[in-house]
């Protein structure tokens, strides 16, 4: 490694300072430490720093703070968070904030020496730095358990252990539906990092909207059976041919169809319909519910970590990135995604990908 990569560990803990520099001390950085938030901040006025590790739960001001301070100072360095208490919240507050990665605690030399490895790659090269890098926590620490939780909810939901007092049934879909927003959560972070791969060849790909993309989405047991009973119904005039990627435009519509049932009304119908315009290939999805508002749509829509507030969906939780995603998902396909809709009545969700 280059001798003028700079490191600075924040940590009140004393022996977890120790143990960070026994594990990198055969590494060529130049590496400073700090015993708390405030004391990194007095570093980094009088020293530029290409990766700061910082904990998040500290006495006094603690990581969260930490990058709040330093995202409105707009440093030129890649923040790194270890903590025992990562949760899809903290990751995405995290995120939001700036970091590029978590090591959770407790970790091994192996996966301290990785994270710091990947943070000075990416602190190279600006466009990864701008990612936070949450996979190994969704797949190991989040993925698994919530999904045992879902098919065991799912099963006693279902009645398959006995028939469930009205109360009983009450807390076991209050239960789904948390299981279903950290699996919303999860699959945000894995769309995001596909998304970020950027490989534009894979985009000339011909392949049949229909049945590449929308059929393997609302064929979804899921979404079939779900619990606003809301049918899901499909309009397609014929196959059309487009160019573009099958995963990443199946990530488009899974969103749009998930948001569908999420904020429409229940036992309602989700209208799924394709056309052809011009050279494009236009996907519309339409359901009655809550609606959006004009503002709203023109200024925030599309936003990142953007969270409408409106009357009817104020116990409906999201990550505030899904449709972010699929902007950029559709943008990066030539096409163009956009939303009309009546207050309190309905909201049509519409986007197109050219024709192959």
């Amino acid at each position: 490694m280059d001798t003028s990569t700079k490191l600075l560990i924040i940590d009140d803990e004393d022996i977890v300072l120790k143990s960070c520099l026994r594990i990198l001390k055969h590494e060529t950085y130049e590496i400073d430490t700090a015993t708390s938030a405030e004391q990194g901040l007095e570093k980094i006025d009088q020293k530029e720093y290409d990766v700061v590790i910082t904990d998040l739960m500290m006495p006094g001001m603690g990581g969260m703070e930490f990058l709040r301070r330093v995202k409105n100072q707009k440093r030129d360095f890649v923040v790194v968070i270890f903590t025992g208490f990562a949760t899809a919240e903290t990751a995405r507050e995290a995120l939001k904030l700036g970091a590029f990665d978590y090591i959770p605690k407790p970790f091994t030399p192996e996966e301290f020496r990785d994270v710091i490895k990947n943070a000075i790659k990416a602190r190279i090269d600006q466009g990864s730095a701008q990612m936070l890098d949450l996979m190994a926590i969704v797949s190991h620490e989040l993925k698994s358990p919530v999904s045992v939780v879902r098919t065991t909810a799912d099963t006693l939901y279902k009645g398959y252990f006995g028939n469930l007092e009205p109360k009983q049934q009450q807390i076991i879909e209050t239960i789904i539906r948390n299981c279903q927003y950290l699996e919303d959560i999860i699959r945000t972070y894995i769309d995001l990092s596909k998304m970020e791969l950027d490989q534009l060849e894979s985009f000339q790909e011909n392949i049949g909207f229909v049945e590449a993309v929308i059929k393997p989405v609302i064929e979804v047991p899921e979404y079939g059976n779900n619990m606003k009973k809301m049918n899901l119904v499909a309009d397609f005039k014929g196959e059309i041919s487009v160019k573009g990627d099958p995963n990443l435009l199946k990530i488009v519509v899974t969103n749009l169809v998930n948001n569908a049932i999420k904020y429409g009304k229940e036992g309602t119908d989700v209208k799924i319909s394709l056309r052809e315009e011009g050279g494009y290939a236009v996907f519309s999805i339409y359901n009655e519910g809550v609606g959006i508002s004009k503002k709203d749509i023109d200024e925030k829509l599309f936003g990142k970590f953007i969270r409408l507030k409106q009357k009817g969906t104020e116990g409906v939780k999201g990550s505030g990135l899904g449709l972010y995603i699929c902007k950029k998902i559709v943008e990066k396909h030539n096409g163009k995604i956009w939303a009309e809709s009546e207050e309190g009545s309905w909201v049509r969700f519409n986007f197109t990908v050219p024709r192959a």
